[in-house]
Formats: C-alpha cells, structure tokens, sequence
C-alpha cells in the first residue's frame, strides 16, 4: 500500500514537472502566438526537465545514462542528415531526415517510459509528438522525419538505459529439501 502511494506521488511529481514545463511554454507561445517558437523551446525544455528531475531525484546513473542516450540520438540524427541529403519541405536544404527538435524530445519521452514506464512517460510522448506537429506544420519537416526521430531516440534509450531499480547482477540463494543451490543471472 505504501509503495503503491509513493508510486502514484513520484509520477504525479513527474507529471507536474512536464506541466510546469509546458505553462513556460505556453507563456512563450501567448506572447509570441507561434507554434515553431513552442517547439524550439521544447526541444531543449524537455532533455533539460528529464535531466532536473533525475537530479532532484538524486539519480545520478540515470543522468548519466540519459546524456549518453541523448548524445548518441543527435549524433545519429545529425549523421543520417548529411547522408540522406532529404530536402526539406520548404526547399531550404538537404536536412530534412530525420527531425533534430523531434530527436531531443523524442530523446526525454523514450528516456522516461524506459527509465520508468510508460505510465510516467505517456505526457511526455504527447508533447514530443506536438514538437513533431510544429516541425510539420512550419513545412521544416514530414511526418516520416519525425518518425525517424522518434525510432533514433527508441533505438539509443532501449540500448543505453536501464530500468530504474532493475540490478545488472542479482545472486538468488535457493534452499529446499534436498536442494541447495544459487542462481547468478547478468543482464547487460
């Protein structure tokens, strides 16, 4: 009963974090009445609220995991744009594939459901979506580029994160009539 209170507390806590996140946001986005200004700020507002709020919770591994997630999201993404050489909707240039803003929010949403479930990242995944619809609706992006994006940042987070409480290595003594014996089980 107890675990399941703290539960519900640490992702209303997280949740409350992306909604603060979002009315800075939103304030942005009354002054300035512009979707492309809401996803530019989001593109750094989210990596930067996963990265405080791992910090608050004193969870320097999953910091640490999430950096090297993140780093190797936009390395990729910004290799495959000078591979790809897609134009870009607006005819601007050739880097259209995949999205940069949607591989950093993308980045936060595949860290959280990851690191802590899907029931912690689902707001995550609906913002990063919206930061996808800003890149598509100021004809900087397609559809497909956000995709991209979106399995990039899958990719690195399910590579480089582990779930939170999950051991690498666990020992399990077991003792019954007859039976004494130890199970070492190593996941990396």
């Amino acid at each position: 009963m107890a675990v399941g209170l703290l539960m519900r507390q640490d992702w209303m806590l997280r949740s409350a974090l992306l909604f603060a996140m979002l009315g800075q946001t939103a304030t942005a986005i009354a002054d300035a009445d512009d979707h492309r200004r809401a996803g530019d700020v989001l593109r750094f507002a989210m990596p930067a609220g996963v990265a405080a709020y791992e910090l608050w919770r004193g969870d320097t591994e999953g910091v640490w995991q999430f950096g090297k997630s993140w780093a190797v999201t936009l390395g990729a993404t910004e290799a495959l744009k000078r591979i790809t050489h897609v134009e870009r909707p607006d005819r601007s240039n050739h880097e259209s594939f995949p999205s940069g803003h949607a591989s950093h929010a993308f980045a936060a949403a595949t860290y959280m459901h990851r690191r802590h479930g899907i029931e912690a990242a689902w707001p995550w995944y609906v913002v990063a979506t919206y930061v996808g619809w800003t890149r598509v609706h100021a004809h900087r992006h397609r559809w497909g580029d956000v995709a991209g994006s979106a399995v990039l940042a899958g990719a690195s987070t399910w590579w480089l994160v582990e779930p939170a409480g999950e051991q690498v290595i666990s020992v399990i003594p077991t003792v019954a009539p007859g039976l004494l014996a130890v199970h070492v089980h190593a996941r990396w």
